[in-house]
């Protein structure tokens, strides 16, 4: 006897509505990645938010992204489906890196001192050996920070030998923050500036 049981309420269930909203956000390109920051600090004392900001992806994202790495920033910049980053202030880097090297530091110590105790050294040898551990991990941590640097140094590097560094500020549904936008990042000299609009689903 055939299943008589209906089967449009298993569709029906699978099936998640989404409805396009509009995201509009200007696009800026910048020649000097010390420049860029004066930018985007200026942003935020014209009352920009961190999580409207965001900067290209690393090379490796990208590459994974697209297939082969970026040859054009200005060709690419209006691409929705670029992969992006947050932007992280200079500040926010150099307390990771604090806190990298702090963390290493303590893990460096604690080794060397049940190293030291459990090869019957007296304290003095211990607490030695607990300073030099700290500090060769306290090192290990800068090095890691330093990389870190470089690798950023040279990613905007390559993108300003495409084109620029490219930048995107959200400015959805606010005319006057677009305006402020706009005037602040052609007074720091960025180019290419403009305004673009996409589709962007979300769940209903």
């Amino acid at each position: 006897m055939p299943d008589a049981t209906p089967r449009s309420h298993a569709s029906r269930q699978d099936y998640t509505p989404t409805q396009d909203r509009e995201v509009r956000e200007v696009v800026a390109l910048f020649n000097d990645p010390h420049v860029l920051e004066a930018a985007v600090q200026d942003l935020l004392t014209h009352g920009v938010d961190h999580g409207d900001l965001s900067i290209l992806a690393s090379e490796k994202v990208v590459r994974d992204r697209l297939g082969h790495r970026l040859v054009d920033t200005v060709q690419d910049a209006d691409d929705p489906d670029l992969p992006r980053r947050a932007w992280v202030e200079p500040e926010t880097r150099m307390e990771g890196r604090g806190a990298l090297a702090s963390v290493l530091g303590y893990f460096g110590a604690v080794t060397a001192l049940g190293l030291t105790f459990a090869t019957g050294g007296a304290a003095a040898a211990a607490i030695g050996a607990a300073v030099v551990g700290a500090g060769a991990g306290a090192g290990l941590g800068t090095g890691l920070g330093k990389l870190f640097d470089q690798r950023l140094a040279r990613e905007f590097q390559h993108q300003i030998d495409q084109g620029g560094i490219l930048l995107w500020v959200r400015v959805t549904g606010d005319p006057e923050c677009e305006s402020r936008v706009v005037e602040v990042l052609s007074r720091h000299g960025a180019h290419h500036v403009h305004v673009q609009s996409h589709r962007s689903p979300s769940r209903t």
